[in-house]
Protein backbone atom coordinates (compact mmCIF):
# COMPACT_ATOMS: atom_id res chain seq x y z
CA UNK A 1 0.00 0.00 0.00
CA UNK A 2 2.66 2.15 0.48
CA UNK A 3 4.64 1.96 -2.28
CA UNK A 4 1.44 2.60 -4.21
CA UNK A 5 1.36 5.84 -2.54
CA UNK A 6 4.73 6.85 -2.66
CA UNK A 7 4.32 6.26 -6.93
CA UNK A 8 1.21 8.08 -6.91
CA UNK A 9 2.75 11.32 -5.03
CA UNK A 10 6.03 10.73 -7.95
CA UNK A 11 3.78 10.59 -10.34
CA UNK A 12 1.46 14.01 -9.31
CA UNK A 13 4.99 15.90 -8.19
CA UNK A 14 5.85 14.63 -11.76
CA UNK A 15 2.80 16.06 -13.05
CA UNK A 16 2.92 19.11 -11.27
CA UNK A 17 6.35 19.66 -13.11
CA UNK A 18 5.08 18.88 -16.08
CA UNK A 19 2.73 21.80 -15.80
CA UNK A 20 4.94 24.52 -14.28
CA UNK A 21 7.20 24.19 -17.23
CA UNK A 22 4.53 24.16 -19.43
CA UNK A 23 3.19 27.09 -17.93
CA UNK A 24 7.04 28.97 -18.43
CA UNK A 25 6.41 28.46 -22.24
CA UNK A 26 2.79 28.52 -22.71
CA UNK A 27 2.12 32.03 -20.94
CA UNK A 28 5.13 34.26 -22.82
CA UNK A 29 4.13 33.03 -25.72
CA UNK A 30 0.35 33.73 -25.63
CA UNK A 31 1.54 37.36 -24.21
CA UNK A 32 3.26 37.85 -27.54
CA UNK A 33 0.82 36.62 -29.72
CA UNK A 34 -1.69 38.85 -28.05
CA UNK A 35 0.96 41.90 -28.20
CA UNK A 36 1.24 40.93 -31.80
CA UNK A 37 -2.34 41.20 -32.61
CA UNK A 38 -2.99 44.60 -30.87
CA UNK A 39 -0.18 46.49 -32.57
CA UNK A 40 -1.36 44.55 -36.03
CA UNK A 41 -4.95 45.56 -35.45
CA UNK A 42 -3.99 49.76 -34.38
CA UNK A 43 -1.27 49.89 -37.14
CA UNK A 44 -4.46 48.77 -39.45
CA UNK A 45 -7.13 50.66 -37.55
CA UNK A 46 -5.20 53.98 -37.72
CA UNK A 47 -3.68 53.85 -40.76
CA UNK A 48 -0.37 54.45 -39.85
CA UNK A 49 2.20 54.47 -42.76
CA UNK A 50 4.65 52.00 -43.14
CA UNK A 51 7.77 53.98 -42.45
CA UNK A 52 6.39 55.30 -39.03
CA UNK A 53 5.66 52.20 -37.93
CA UNK A 54 4.86 48.55 -40.32
CA UNK A 55 2.57 46.01 -39.40
CA UNK A 56 4.09 42.83 -38.02
CA UNK A 57 3.07 40.84 -40.73
CA UNK A 58 4.64 43.55 -43.06
CA UNK A 59 8.23 42.81 -41.37
CA UNK A 60 7.79 39.11 -41.19
CA UNK A 61 7.56 39.70 -45.31
CA UNK A 62 10.49 41.65 -45.45
CA UNK A 63 12.60 39.50 -43.03
CA UNK A 64 11.46 36.67 -45.76
CA UNK A 65 12.68 39.32 -48.93
CA UNK A 66 16.19 40.01 -47.22
CA UNK A 67 16.94 36.79 -45.41
CA UNK A 68 19.78 35.36 -48.10
CA UNK A 69 21.60 38.93 -46.90
CA UNK A 70 21.61 38.38 -43.13
CA UNK A 71 23.74 35.57 -42.97
CA UNK A 72 26.46 37.19 -43.26
CA UNK A 73 25.38 39.92 -40.88
CA UNK A 74 24.28 37.46 -37.99
CA UNK A 75 27.52 35.74 -38.63
CA UNK A 76 29.76 38.57 -37.56
CA UNK A 77 27.82 39.23 -34.76
CA UNK A 78 27.69 36.08 -33.11
CA UNK A 79 31.66 35.58 -34.01
CA UNK A 80 31.98 38.81 -31.76
CA UNK A 81 29.24 38.56 -29.19
CA UNK A 82 30.56 34.82 -28.28
CA UNK A 83 34.42 35.71 -28.71
CA UNK A 84 33.89 38.80 -26.03
CA UNK A 85 31.76 36.86 -24.14
CA UNK A 86 33.90 33.64 -23.43
CA UNK A 87 36.81 36.77 -23.40
CA UNK A 88 35.15 38.33 -20.36
CA UNK A 89 34.00 35.76 -18.87
CA UNK A 90 37.81 34.41 -18.44
CA UNK A 91 39.06 37.42 -17.47
CA UNK A 92 36.27 38.35 -15.06
CA UNK A 93 36.91 35.08 -13.77
CA UNK A 94 40.80 35.21 -13.01
CA UNK A 95 40.80 38.69 -11.66
CA UNK A 96 37.93 37.75 -9.15
CA UNK A 97 40.33 34.68 -8.36
CA UNK A 98 43.28 37.81 -7.88
CA UNK A 99 41.23 39.96 -5.65
CA UNK A 100 40.12 36.98 -3.62
CA UNK A 101 43.07 35.18 -2.97
CA UNK A 102 45.16 38.44 -1.68
CA UNK A 103 43.63 40.54 1.07
CA UNK A 104 46.15 43.39 -0.12
CA UNK A 105 45.83 42.75 -3.91
CA UNK A 106 41.79 42.97 -3.05
CA UNK A 107 42.07 46.17 -1.71
CA UNK A 108 44.46 47.64 -4.35
CA UNK A 109 42.91 46.58 -7.38
CA UNK A 110 39.18 45.80 -6.55
CA UNK A 111 37.77 49.49 -6.41
CA UNK A 112 39.85 50.34 -9.18
CA UNK A 113 37.92 47.94 -11.00
CA UNK A 114 34.62 49.05 -9.59
CA UNK A 115 35.66 53.14 -10.42
CA UNK A 116 36.66 51.86 -14.13
CA UNK A 117 32.67 50.87 -14.57
CA UNK A 118 32.13 54.61 -14.12
CA UNK A 119 33.19 55.04 -17.59
CA UNK A 120 30.65 53.75 -20.32
CA UNK A 121 32.07 51.32 -22.81
CA UNK A 122 30.84 53.33 -25.75
CA UNK A 123 33.43 56.16 -24.79
CA UNK A 124 36.29 53.72 -25.34
CA UNK A 125 35.28 52.91 -28.67
CA UNK A 126 37.29 55.51 -30.70
CA UNK A 127 40.33 54.35 -28.28
CA UNK A 128 39.80 50.55 -29.34
CA UNK A 129 39.63 51.78 -33.32
CA UNK A 130 42.63 53.48 -32.75
CA UNK A 131 44.87 50.95 -31.20
CA UNK A 132 43.38 47.78 -32.76
CA UNK A 133 42.03 49.12 -35.98
CA UNK A 134 38.68 48.45 -37.60
CA UNK A 135 38.08 44.73 -37.81
CA UNK A 136 37.25 42.44 -35.67
CA UNK A 137 39.27 42.61 -32.31
CA UNK A 138 38.19 46.32 -31.27
CA UNK A 139 34.73 44.52 -31.06
CA UNK A 140 35.60 41.78 -29.51
CA UNK A 141 37.36 43.94 -27.06
CA UNK A 142 34.78 46.30 -26.16
CA UNK A 143 32.23 43.40 -25.84
CA UNK A 144 34.75 41.95 -23.15
CA UNK A 145 34.59 45.01 -21.34
CA UNK A 146 30.88 45.04 -21.22
CA UNK A 147 30.67 41.47 -19.99
CA UNK A 148 33.86 40.79 -17.34
CA UNK A 149 32.36 43.08 -14.83
CA UNK A 150 29.31 41.01 -13.67
CA UNK A 151 31.27 38.03 -13.73
CA UNK A 152 33.65 39.61 -11.63
CA UNK A 153 31.32 40.76 -9.27
CA UNK A 154 29.39 37.23 -9.09
CA UNK A 155 32.48 35.54 -8.53
CA UNK A 156 34.31 37.65 -6.02
CA UNK A 157 30.65 37.96 -4.02
CA UNK A 158 30.62 34.00 -4.31
CA UNK A 159 34.10 33.20 -3.21
CA UNK A 160 33.57 35.50 -0.12
CA UNK A 161 30.56 34.13 0.78
CA UNK A 162 32.29 30.51 1.54
CA UNK A 163 31.39 29.38 4.91
CA UNK A 164 34.85 29.44 7.46
CA UNK A 165 33.98 25.99 8.82
CA UNK A 166 34.49 24.77 5.05
CA UNK A 167 38.23 26.11 4.76
CA UNK A 168 38.68 25.53 8.60
CA UNK A 169 38.14 21.62 8.09
CA UNK A 170 40.49 21.66 5.39
CA UNK A 171 43.11 23.59 7.41
CA UNK A 172 42.60 21.17 10.34
CA UNK A 173 43.29 18.12 7.82
CA UNK A 174 46.77 19.53 6.99
CA UNK A 175 45.83 21.77 4.17
CA UNK A 176 47.57 24.95 3.18
CA UNK A 177 45.91 27.73 2.30
CA UNK A 178 46.60 27.16 -1.74
CA UNK A 179 44.30 23.63 -0.27
CA UNK A 180 41.97 26.12 1.24
CA UNK A 181 41.40 27.91 -1.96
CA UNK A 182 41.76 25.21 -4.39
CA UNK A 183 39.10 22.95 -3.12
CA UNK A 184 36.82 25.44 -0.98
CA UNK A 185 36.64 28.89 -2.59
CA UNK A 186 37.68 28.44 -6.28
CA UNK A 187 34.87 25.69 -6.19
CA UNK A 188 32.30 28.07 -4.82
CA UNK A 189 32.59 30.71 -7.01
CA UNK A 190 31.24 28.60 -10.26
CA UNK A 191 27.99 28.81 -9.13
CA UNK A 192 28.45 32.37 -8.44
CA UNK A 193 30.40 33.02 -11.92
CA UNK A 194 27.85 31.65 -14.04
CA UNK A 195 24.93 33.87 -12.38
CA UNK A 196 27.36 36.88 -13.62
CA UNK A 197 27.43 35.17 -17.07
CA UNK A 198 23.87 34.60 -17.25
CA UNK A 199 23.51 38.42 -17.48
CA UNK A 200 26.31 39.28 -19.01
CA UNK A 201 25.24 36.86 -22.04
CA UNK A 202 22.36 39.30 -22.29
CA UNK A 203 25.04 42.27 -23.10
CA UNK A 204 26.94 40.45 -24.90
CA UNK A 205 25.30 40.99 -28.61
CA UNK A 206 23.97 44.01 -27.79
CA UNK A 207 27.33 45.43 -27.07
CA UNK A 208 28.16 43.88 -30.26
CA UNK A 209 26.03 45.52 -32.14
CA UNK A 210 26.47 49.04 -30.71
CA UNK A 211 30.31 48.35 -31.71
CA UNK A 212 29.50 48.07 -35.05
CA UNK A 213 27.66 51.35 -35.10
CA UNK A 214 30.53 53.03 -34.43
CA UNK A 215 33.45 50.76 -36.67
CA UNK A 216 31.59 48.34 -38.64
CA UNK A 217 31.61 46.60 -42.00
CA UNK A 218 29.44 43.89 -41.57
CA UNK A 219 26.81 42.70 -38.67
CA UNK A 220 23.66 43.35 -37.36
CA UNK A 221 24.54 46.93 -35.99
CA UNK A 222 25.84 48.41 -39.73
CA UNK A 223 22.50 46.17 -41.20
CA UNK A 224 20.15 48.42 -38.97
CA UNK A 225 22.29 51.26 -39.75
CA UNK A 226 22.01 50.92 -43.33
CA UNK A 227 18.20 50.41 -43.06
CA UNK A 228 17.93 53.28 -40.83
CA UNK A 229 19.56 55.47 -43.53
CA UNK A 230 17.46 54.44 -46.08
CA UNK A 231 14.51 54.82 -43.81
CA UNK A 232 13.59 50.88 -43.84
CA UNK A 233 11.47 51.00 -40.57
CA UNK A 234 10.28 47.35 -41.04
CA UNK A 235 14.36 46.19 -41.73
CA UNK A 236 15.09 48.13 -38.47
CA UNK A 237 12.09 45.83 -37.04
CA UNK A 238 13.72 42.77 -38.15
CA UNK A 239 17.27 43.93 -37.34
CA UNK A 240 16.02 44.50 -33.55
CA UNK A 241 14.35 40.95 -33.54
CA UNK A 242 17.05 38.81 -34.56
CA UNK A 243 19.41 40.90 -31.95
CA UNK A 244 16.44 40.30 -29.44
CA UNK A 245 16.70 36.30 -30.28
CA UNK A 246 20.46 36.49 -30.22
CA UNK A 247 20.62 37.93 -27.07
CA UNK A 248 17.86 35.01 -25.62
CA UNK A 249 19.66 32.43 -27.61
CA UNK A 250 22.99 32.94 -25.65
CA UNK A 251 20.93 33.13 -22.42
CA UNK A 252 19.47 30.01 -22.84
CA UNK A 253 22.87 28.78 -23.71
CA UNK A 254 24.65 29.92 -20.49
CA UNK A 255 21.82 28.43 -18.33
CA UNK A 256 22.06 25.65 -19.62
CA UNK A 257 25.92 25.63 -19.37
CA UNK A 258 24.92 26.34 -15.50
CA UNK A 259 22.48 23.12 -15.29
CA UNK A 260 25.47 21.17 -16.57
CA UNK A 261 28.31 22.39 -14.52
CA UNK A 262 26.14 23.11 -11.45
CA UNK A 263 23.81 19.99 -11.14
CA UNK A 264 23.90 20.61 -7.13
CA UNK A 265 22.25 23.69 -7.45
CA UNK A 266 19.06 22.31 -9.44
CA UNK A 267 17.30 22.06 -6.41
CA UNK A 268 17.45 25.30 -5.54
CA UNK A 269 16.30 26.81 -8.58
Amino acid sequence: MSQVVRRRSAAESRTAVGRRRAGRVVAPLLTVVLLLAVWEGWVRLAAVPEFVLPAPSQVARTAVEVAPLLGPHVATTLTEAAAGLALGAVAGLLLGIVVTASRVTGDAVYPLVVLTQTVPVVVLAPLMILWAGFGLLPKVILVSLTVFFPVLVSAVGAMRAVDAEHSDMVAGLGGTRLDQFLLVRLPASVPGALAGLRVAATYAVGAAVVAEYLAGQSGLGVFVQRSRKAYAVDQIFVGVVLIAFLSGLFFALVAALTRVATPWQRGKS
